[in-house]
């Protein structure tokens, strides 16, 4: 999955204004042979610089050609016609996003008014993370960065967002991850969308009306599995969340999205702000009705652990490895799951690690890599979370049990969150304070460089496990971690 790093702005929702000067946002779905096969889109900006810039993107993540499916583009202002000249990015390697750019070829003079189609994207492609507008169970959804042409340098400070949903089937609802309901105020410039989740039809909802404890879900097509009550499931995992992690209180509202497709690419499950995205296909032979309840909370789990001031595909390792670690490790001492359970996850991760062809490689190799290779792309995830799993177990060892791994990041997201910077620099300073100076070698070997390979203490994964010399297939050498027989169940969870 890819972190809202890719995010622009984040959002909240406001109370509606009556300003002159809020940008407006109009969706349209268009319906051709029973399914959606395009949004008109018009954007309304009250003010904003002189020579106005737009941008959208050519290549997203798991999207390309998205500048590529737009169609009758037209800009005009309180004038007339407003022409724009095109220029394209360079392309970016790993399927990291570059974009097209617009530019008036003069002055404008406010309201300025765009309009364009987007086209939906076509089946078929690779797996990966669902930001493609996609027509799915006689409605539509995606990422806003997947659906608009952004202004540069807006000075806007609301957006409102309409729908008009008179194509599709009677009953349909709209839903984004900043709003629900056909018309409401984003504040923000309307590239505040870009970290939004949109979806439009006959779609699902947990609860039917309102939200739970601030929590909601929405889904379109045919479920695989239970929705309401794996809704539900889900939803006590987010109050689980809410209440351990120190930061964002009150905890804002939670939106998940879901989409299951009838035509492949079937995989894929993102999070962007205060959301995320999951889609699937149809059940296979040997699936069972139930959610992938791991991924839910890992998407959730996003939300607390947050971002580092680091590129695309450098800051995995902690943007995704910290939430690897996060989501076995509380699913156990929030009892959602069994010790067995947490036994089998924590087990597939060493050896999904230890067998991944990129398990030595550098954070930069990987990042050139990108989304070219789901097994290269993933191995910091988990090249990460065996990190934080050996670094917890070394500090609860160095302070005989007094600190934790916890320990060092709840100060962190707190100062984060009032705006302090966080980088890798600013971790190494963080993790040498805690265990001396040798910590930063030894991140820059095992995270940065990927020399060295992950060896993580025995009892990394608690006092239930213990490690063992293991051979995967290819005969390559690992640990796997067996259960030790006198610890009872009750004490796994420390």
């Amino acid at each position: 999955m890819v972190r809202a790093s890719l995010v622009a702005a984040a959002a909240l929702i406001v109370a509606p204004s009556a300003s002159a000067q809020m940008a407006v946002v109009t969706l349209k779905p268009i319906v051709a042979t029973g399914a959606v096969s395009a949004i008109d889109v018009e954007l309304v900006l009250p003010k904003g610089p002189d020579r106005l810039t737009l941008w959208a993107p050519i290549v997203y993540p798991g999207s390309p050609g998205v500048a590529d499916r737009l169609s009758a583009i037209t800009a005009t202002d309180a004038t007339g016609t407003v022409s724009l000249a095109t220029r394209d990015d360079p392309p970016v390697p790993g399927g990291f996003p570059y974009m097209r750019h617009w530019a008036a070829e003069r002055s404008v003079v406010y309201p300025f008014r765009l309009r364009f189609r987007m086209a939906v994207q076509p089946p078929g492609g690779a797996n990966g993370p669902p930001f493609g507008l996609r027509a799915v169970g006689g409605g539509v959804v995606g990422a806003g960065s997947t659906l608009l042409m952004f202004p540069d340098d807006s000075t806007v400070a609301e957006t409102r967002v309409r729908w008009d949903l008179t194509a599709l089937p009677v009953g349909s609802i709209a839903s984004t991850s900043l709003g629900d309901g056909t018309s409401f105020i984003v504040k923000g410039p309307p590239e505040a969308l870009q970290g939004a989740w949109i979806l439009a039809g006959p779609a699902g909802r947990y609860p039917p009306v309102g939200a739970a404890g601030g929590f909601s879900a929405t889904w379109l097509g045919r479920p695989t599995f239970e929705a309401p009550a794996e809704m539900a499931y889900t939803a006590r995992g987010h109050d689980y969340l809410a209440r351990y992690f120190p930061h964002l209180k009150p905890t804002p509202p939670y939106r998940v999205f879901l989409q299951f497709r009838e035509q492949p690419p079937f995989g894929g499950a993102t999070a962007l702000t205060q959301s995320f995205m999951l889609a699937r296909g149809p059940l296979a032979p040997s699936e069972t009705a139930v959610a992938p309840r791991s991924t839910l909370f890992h998407e959730m789990i996003h939300q607390w652990v947050g971002n580092i001031q680091e590129p695309n595909g450098i800051a995995s390792w902690f943007t995704e490895g910290l939430t690897n670690y996060y989501q076995d490790l509380l699913m156990l001492r929030g009892g959602f799951v069994t010790p067995a359970a947490y036994q089998a996850a924590i087990n597939t991760l060493a050896e999904e690690y230890y067998t991944s062809k990129a398990r030595n490689w550098s954070a930069a190799q990987i990042t050139k890599v990108g989304f070219g290779d789901e097994e290269v792309r993933h191995t910091p995830y988990r090249r990460g979370a065996l990190y934080f799993y050996d670094l917890d177990a070394r500090i609860r060892a160095a302070s005989g049990g007094k600190r934790t791994l916890d320990s060092v990041l709840f100060p962190m997201f707190l100062a984060r969150e009032k705006g302090q910077s966080f980088d890798n620099a600013r971790w190494i300073a963080m993790v040498t304070a805690e265990l001396g100076p040798g910590e930063k070698t030894r991140f820059e070997r095992l995270i940065i460089d990927g020399i060295d390979t992950l060896a993580p203490q025995s009892d990394a994964f608690g006092p239930c496990f213990t490690r063992q010399p293991a051979t995967y297939a290819g005969n390559v050498p690992g640990y796997r971690w067996t259960r030790v027989v006198d610890v009872p169940d009750s004490r796994c969870a420390r």
